[in-house]
This record gives structure tokens, sequence and C-alpha cells, in this order.
């Protein structure tokens, strides 16, 4: 499982794991990603404060500050805050 997300995470975003970039964005910015990739039905990497990402699309949002992301395998709902994340990457 852990191959197959690396494979993904560099297919979709060709980004060096061993090398995390560690910059993190404002929330403004983060805001208009995750917005634009709600109405453009495009995958994102968002990257937790606590260090986690996930890969997903967003479905929806719930508020000025969250966010529905469905996981890639399509089972998983999570409702994302902008206030937890570190920075969001599209692909």
């Amino acid at each position: 499982m852990k191959n197959s997300l690396k494979k993904i995470y560099h297919y979709l975003f060709d980004y060096d794991n061993n090398k995390p970039d560690g910059t993190n964005q404002y929330s403004s910015e983060i805001l208009t990603l995750l917005t634009m990739a709600m109405h453009n039905q495009k995958y994102v990497l968002v990257t937790f404060q606590d260090g986690q990402s996930e890969i997903g699309q967003v479905n929806q949002q719930l508020s000025a500050q969250k966010f529905i992301l469905r996981s890639t395998n399509q089972k998983l709902l999570h409702i994302v805050d902008i206030n937890c994340l570190l920075r969001v990457d599209m692909a």
C-alpha cells in the first residue's frame, strides 16, 4: 500500500518525497487552490500541519474554511479545515 501511494504521489505531483519542501502557504492561497480544484475536478495533495498528507478530489465546500475531500480510493471522505493545512498542491 505504501509503495503504491508513493508511485501515485510521484506520478501526480513529480515531487521528491525524500526532500520535503517545508514551505507553507497562506490561507488565501490554500482557499483559492481548493476552490479551483473543486470546480475543475482536479486531484490535490493536501499536507497537514502535523506532516500527514492525503491525495484526493475536493467535492464540496461546507463553509468558508471547510471542504470535503474524497480520497483516491473513492471510499473515504475527509472534512478539511484550511487552518489545519500546511500546503495544497494541484495535479
